[in-house]
């Protein structure tokens, strides 16, 4: 079942394309996340989802009474204690006042907020603040939970916290979550939307995708000789897109992408020994997720 489905969305702003008909669908009770550099589009496509702002265009079906959204800024007051605050939030979006109390313990529990509940919010650590952001999507059990960078600008211990609390989510929600953090990413989500200037460039597992970009091999090799000239030298005589490079203590490490389809690794180890390079080793890797965000984001360029 879906949970959210947009198709063929755009919005645009005078003189700029800011999302660019747009279609994607986000799998009930799923973990979602929505990956794209800087500017992309993320931010204003979740904000169209949560109905904060109007699509241009297309439509956003929304399978839940209830919307949870945490702006990569959350918005808090910084004044008010961490429980004052949740109950703030409890009471605006209706919660009975019956229920109130039980609901907002129930809410510091899950988020590891019960020792810090009545802290002033400014005074809290930024890994606190984001739960605390967290716990007012949960407030009033919305179905569907929106989380704008929920790990950005935070130290590694509290990434693993929030990793944990959003794992502990999963049951009863649909997550749809953007992130720099590819390796959250891939521990986290079932699947992954891509999104590059506005326009989607992947969407679903990891592993579809990763399928779809297989013809484009990846040969990873390791070589005691490597310079600008032997660079030039492979890049003519083979249809590599991207040339990725990382020198070593003794030696150096080198990526090829392939976009053309073909068996490029016989030729290749072949030039590579031909032109003295001093091959150490030389093998084919699958597409991990930061080979497929590099790959679709990134383009051809070498």
């Amino acid at each position: 079942m879906v949970a959210i489905k947009l198709s063929n969305v755009s919005k645009k702003y005078p003189g700029v394309l800011a999302v660019d008909d747009v279609s994607f669908s986000v799998k009930k009770s799923s973990v979602h996340g929505f990956l794209g550099p800087n500017g992309a589009g993320k931010s204003t496509v979740m904000k169209m989802i949560t109905g904060l702002i109007p699509p241009t265009c297309g439509t956003i079906e929304v399978n839940g009474t209830k919307v949870g959204f945490l702006p990569e800024d959350p918005p808090l007051y910084l004044d008010m204690q961490v429980r004052e605050y949740i109950k703030f939030v409890a009471k605006l979006n209706g919660v009975e006042r019956a229920d109130l109390k039980n609901k907002i313990d129930e809410i510091l529990d899950q988020c590891g907020l019960a020792q810090v509940s009545k802290r002033l919010i400014g005074n809290l650590s930024k890994g606190y603040k984001q739960r605390v952001g967290i716990a007012q999507t949960l407030v009033y059990g919305p179905e569907i939970i929106i989380l704008d960078e929920p790990t950005i600008g935070l130290d590694p211990n509290s990434i693993v916290e929030i990793r944990d609390l959003i794992t502990s989510l999963k049951t009863g929600h649909t997550i749809l979550l953007s992130s720099h953090q590819l390796h959250e990413v891939n521990l986290l989500c079932s699947d992954i939307t891509i999104i590059k200037k506005g326009k989607i460039v992947g969407s679903g597992t990891i592993a579809d995708i990763g399928k779809k970009l297989q013809a484009k091999q990846v040969i990873n090799f390791e070589l005691v000789n490597w310079n600008q000239e032997v660079a030039q030298k492979l890049s003519k005589s083979f249809p590599c897109d991207k040339i990725e490079h990382n020198k070593l203590v003794n030696s150096h490490a080198v990526r090829l992408f392939f976009y053309e389809e073909g068996d490029f690794k016989a030729r290749l180890s072949r030039f590579l020994v031909e032109n003295d390079c001093g091959l150490l080793a030389f093998k084919e890797n699958e597409l991990g997720l930061e080979s497929i965000f590099k790959l679709v984001t990134e383009g051809k360029k070498q």
